[in-house]
């Protein structure tokens, strides 16, 4: 009995402290790549280069940019008077250096900027302003939609 009772135990011992694989039934767990900031700069690098923003220019539709600059009026002047509103003017924006409306008060960071408004800088900063150039006053959320940022940027494009 005593033998019995000591197999059994060894039995016991196997089933408790033997691993198993058994990984159909778990969740498998990605390594961390660091601090988001880096994430978010792969991800955008990679966005990038995945981008086609010729292929995009040349589907866009200005009539829908027009209508998505409607949302953009409250804060900014289209026309080519150059108003000063909430924010700077957009009249001839494609093109033109950052920052350099001269009577408008622009952020640090706006400042700090010095790149052109090419349609490419255009695209990525009217996703999440405040994401592309940090520490910028503007505080539109962005537009999410690949197709309402490539008609928008169309449709300031057609202003000269």
């Amino acid at each position: 009995m005593s033998i019995l009772i000591l197999f059994q135990s060894f039995k016991v011992a196997d089933e408790i402290f033997t691993y198993k694989d058994d990984s159909s039934n778990s969740y498998i767990i990605i390594k961390d790549m660091g601090n988001s900031e880096e994430k978010k700069e792969i991800e955008s690098s990679e966005e990038k280069k995945d981008l086609n923003l010729e292929l995009l220019f040349s589907e866009a539709n200005l009539e829908e940019g027009r209508k998505i600059a409607k949302q953009c009026v409250a804060c900014h002047d289209f026309s080519n008077n150059q108003k000063i509103k909430i924010g700077p003017p957009l009249w001839k924006i494609v093109g033109r250096q950052s920052a350099d409306i001269e009577n408008f008060k622009y952020s640090e960071a706006l400042n700090n900027f010095k790149k052109d408004w090419s349609k490419e800088e255009l695209f990525f900063f009217l996703e999440k302003p405040k994401d592309y150039i940090k520490g910028t006053k503007m505080v539109y959320k962005g537009l999410v939609k690949t197709s309402d940022r490539v008609d928008l940027i169309t449709y300031l494009e057609s202003l000269k």
